[in-house]
């Protein structure tokens, strides 16, 4: 997904040491000391590091870590040197709040914050946006899509549309016509669901099953055997952690060895979730049967090239980082950072009442700016008096009046080494006609 987004497994903690030795490496950020123009910023990560959704917060976190570095290596935000620290929301509402609390009654420096993800953008965002704060959140909840928060930025389509595009690939380029849908019952995961079978019925396409499984069980035997009596031509998944793993394994087995074709949402395309279910089904197992819909970037041009360079130099913080370049949701959120420190740069100041509403347009450009792909770029545009705007590792970014950014889909699927194939696209355009078609 989107990215979105519960209980702890041996996995998610030694990710969790992981990244605490990481983020050591980088330095504890602090207002004490320094003079004004020196004292240090902070990013701050707020997303699941534990539970049954820790896979995302690593992702989100490899957004930060080369954003950081590449500003830094530029002189920092006029001279403040920025370091990333992560949040652990738990995936869960109630751990999110008080994680939010302190993140932003202990840290004044926030320069911008990342993740809020669908388990708790709730209420993370109110939160946020109260203290001033910009904020680049992965939630796909529709209840944004015309939010009133203003400090509250999504570069990423709402999860309604990862629907209709998944339904878009299946009906159009599979000509897939009776589909079961296997969905966490986590709040991200389950985001999906009501608009996939608004436009499935639509369109004319059968749903078979609809399960809403429980994450993190040792196994779904009960919850297959419904399944495959159904008789669907694909599957439609997103259950993060290892349920996916656990339930393919068992489609397997239980349909005499052979796999259902499966379709995953952006949060699919993921080394942890590549990992899990390749150890459980087999790598060409997944590389046959497996496709998701992403976001349409084209992992190429300028701006990919030094978030790319920037995130394999981060690989001695955090050993991980170079396995998430072809992550949808750690390009945009590493897009959003360099907005942020740009629009500050603009500005000249480091209050976010001040430079927050720059976002937009450093983002999508005015009247005259030039287009800069690297920190440094921007930061010597604007010292010779440019407006800039920033086509970073994302690609374009189109902010409407609710500071959302939407863009078109690719159809891809894994080699065998966990890379990303893009086998199709769909535009925009073509995901309004399933949008529409399918009563939405």
């Amino acid at each position: 997904m989107l990215a979105r987004h519960h209980r702890v497994g041996k996995g998610a903690g030694v990710l969790f040491a992981t990244l605490s030795i990481a983020l050591a490496a980088c330095g504890s950020p602090t207002t004490a000391g320094g003079s004004p123009s020196s004292s240090p910023l902070l990013i701050g990560v707020i997303a699941p590091f534990t539970g049954a959704d820790a896979a995302l917060g690593p992702a989100y976190f490899a957004a930060c870590l080369p954003a950081a570095r590449a500003i830094n290596n530029a002189g920092g935000v006029m001279g403040h040197m920025v370091s990333c620290q992560e949040f652990d929301t738990r995936g869960e509402p109630a751990d999110a709040v008080p994680a939010a609390q302190q993140m932003v009654a202990s840290h004044s420096n926030l320069m911008a914050v990342v993740g809020c993800t669908s388990d708790e953008a709730s209420s993370v965002a109110p939160i946020l946006n109260q203290a001033h704060i910009p904020m680049f959140c992965m939630t796909g909840q529709s209840e944004f899509n015309k939010t009133t928060f203003t400090y509250f930025h999504r570069l990423v389509p709402p999860d309604e549309f990862d629907a209709f595009a998944m339904v878009g690939s299946a009906l159009d380029h599979f000509n897939y016509k009776k589909v079961a849908l296997v969905f966490g019952n986590d709040i991200g995961s389950q985001a999906f669901v009501g608009p996939a079978m608004a436009a499935l019925q639509g369109l004319g396409a059968t749903v078979t099953i609809n399960q809403a499984i429980a994450l993190g069980q040792p196994s779904y035997r009960t919850e297959v055997t419904a399944m495959l009596a159904t008789h669907p031509d694909v599957i439609f998944t997103e259950a993060l952690g290892p349920t996916d793993a656990t339930y393919m394994a068992e489609v397997k087995q239980l349909n005499n060895g052979t796999m259902l074709p499966f379709m995953g949402t952006s949060a699919t395309i993921d080394p942890v979730w590549f990992k899990a279910v390749t150890g459980a089904v087999g790598v060409q197992t997944v590389v046959d049967k497996f496709t998701a819909v992403d976001l349409g970037v084209s992992f190429s041009g300028p701006g990919y090239d030094e978030f790319k360079t920037n995130l394999d130099a981060v690989a001695s913080q955090f050993p991980a980082a170079p396995t998430y370049s072809q992550r949808g949701a750690t390009l945009h959120l590493y897009d959003g950072i360099m907005q942020a420190a740009l629009a500050m740069d603009e500005t000249k100041s480091t209050d976010p009442t001040v430079y927050n509403s720059v976002i937009r347009d450093v983002g999508n450009g005015v009247t005259g700016a030039t287009t800069v792909n690297t920190y440094a770029a921007g930061v010597a545009a604007i010292k010779n008096g440019q407006k800039v705007r920033w086509v970073g590792a994302g690609g374009l970014t189109n902010y409407n009046q609710y500071n959302n950014s939407q863009q078109g889909y690719i159809i891809v699927k894994y080699d065998a080494s966990g890379n990303e194939v893009t086998i199709g696209t769909l535009t925009q355009a073509q995901t309004a006609a399933i949008i529409a078609a399918g009563g939405g």
